[in-house]
Formats: structure tokens, sequence, C-alpha cells
């Protein structure tokens, strides 16, 4: 779950299923299934007993309310597992198999589960006093813009000199979006990765910012699911290496170190 429509469906998810009830202990387990104290940041039994009032969400940070007055702020994104168990959990310590991993307890028989890098620095506990400096560097959320506010957008864009996919991978630009999705906007917009803002003429200004809302807009109706994705989207087309427009070859080209993919052919 690392890009801001499958954090979103997640959200909706969850809120639905831990909606008043309350926290048990938060455990950080290193990858031999030993427990670490205060791993996350916080004493174990730090949350034991709180009501979730509240759960909503802004880029790649979810954020629980906690009995109408403290705020624990998650982290998603990036390479990192989430799953919600329910049951009895099955034995973690002297497994072979088991990971460093975050869990938090709801009520008796539900977990949040984590599994990815840097786990201990994924949670904060907010009150009215906290730093909350981290979330003032976002930028604009995609998904929670009013009607018609793309303005704020194309200003943001105006500022911008670097490739195209660092700014959509940006999350001073568009928080919590990732490569895949990044790499489906650029290509409905027919526009290179590594193209750069300055280049652009308006009518592709116009389109990037046309399609990120409509790329978003379009996975969350397909719940992120690549089989339910329009066949002209190029992520249905990862896994098979051709381009659902020309047919061509799709390949890879390294932008601010990391590999995009698009159609040499469409993408200009």
């Amino acid at each position: 779950m690392a890009e801001l429509p499958e954090i979103e469906l997640f959200r909706q998810k969850l809120r639905r299923n831990v909606l008043h009830k309350r926290l048990g202990l938060v455990q950080m387990r290193n990858g031999k299934g030993e427990v670490q104290e205060e791993g996350a940041g916080l004493a174990q039994d730090a949350l034991k007993g709180r009501e979730i009032t509240d759960l909503y969400r802004y880029g790649q940070y979810l954020f629980w309310e906690l009995d109408g007055r403290e705020i624990l702020v998650l982290q998603l994104g990036g390479e990192l597992s989430v799953e919600v168990e329910r049951g009895t959990p099955a034995p973690v310590e002297g497994s072979e198999e088991s990971r460093a991993q975050l869990e938090i307890q709801i009520n008796a028989h539900m977990r949040l589960r984590l599994q990815g890098t840097q786990l201990g620095n994924r949670l904060r506990l907010l009150d009215e006093s906290s730093d909350v400096d981290f979330l003032t560097k976002l930028g604009p959320d995609p998904l929670l813009l009013p009607e018609g506010a793309r303005k704020h957008l194309r200003e943001a864009l105006a500022r911008r000199r670097s490739a195209l996919r660092n700014v959509l991978l940006d999350d001073a630009f568009l928080p919590g979006l990732g490569p895949v999705w990044a790499d489906e906007i650029l290509f409905q917009a027919r526009l290179r990765p590594d193209r750069t803002v300055p280049t652009l003429s308006e009518e592709e200004r116009e389109g990037l910012l046309e399609q990120i809302a409509k790329v978003i807009d379009r996975a969350l109706r397909s719940q992120a699911k690549v089989p339910l994705l329009p066949k002209t989207f190029l992520t249905r087309h990862r896994e098979d290496g051709h381009c659902p427009s020309c047919g061509g070859a799709l390949e890879t080209l390294s932008v601010g170190g990391r590999n995009a993919l698009f159609c040499p052919s469409c993408q200009h």
C-alpha cells in the first residue's frame, strides 16, 4: 500500500471497522519477533483504553482522533505493508519467517499490523502543544481540494523547474502519490517522465493537471485493482510491457535515481 488511492481506500475500510472502538497495546517487534520497549516512540500501554472517535486522512497520513482530544498520527506510504487481522494472534517470537513489525491492538481481537521500513518513525501522538511542522510542508491533497480548485496546483506547478515525475513524487506538490500512479498520470497526459516543467506548453500543463484528477478518481472507482482499470491504462500493461495505445514496447527511464515506465512513441 504505497500510494494515495490505496491509502484512501484503506482509510475508508478501516474507519468502518474501528470507529468508537478502543485501542490496546502498541508493540514493535524486531526481525526475530522480540518486543522492543518503546520502539515506536510510545510506551506499549500509552494508548490503552483510548476511544477512537474519528479517523481521517491527509496525503499519506492517517489521523486517529482519541477521546476527542489527542490525535495519533500514522504515516503510511513507501515500502510498507499494512493489514488488519482479527481473532487470536499467531505466535511470532522465535518464528523463522517473522519480520520487523509494528502492531496496534484495537479492542480485544483486532490488530493493525505494519511491516516495512522506519517503523519507529511512523507514529506520533499530538496534542494542542505539539509541533506539526511536518504537515505544513505538504502540498494540497488532490482528493480534498474543493471543486474548481485546480488553480492551487497550477500555481504550485508554475514554481517548479525539475522533471515532471520528480514533481509528481514530491510531497510538497502532491502528498502521497507514488511511482505507479505518477507513471499513469504522465502516460495519460502523453508526457515523458523526464520532461521539465518549463518545457511544457500551456495546453500540456492543463492536460497534466486534468489527468492528475482523472487518474486518481478512476483508481478509486476501480478500488485500485489493476484488472478493473480501463484497458487504455498503462498500469494494466506493466507486466506484459506493451503500450495500450500503440502496441510498442514500454521502456524504463531513470529519473531522479528512480525508474519510470513510459512509452517512447506516445509520450513526448
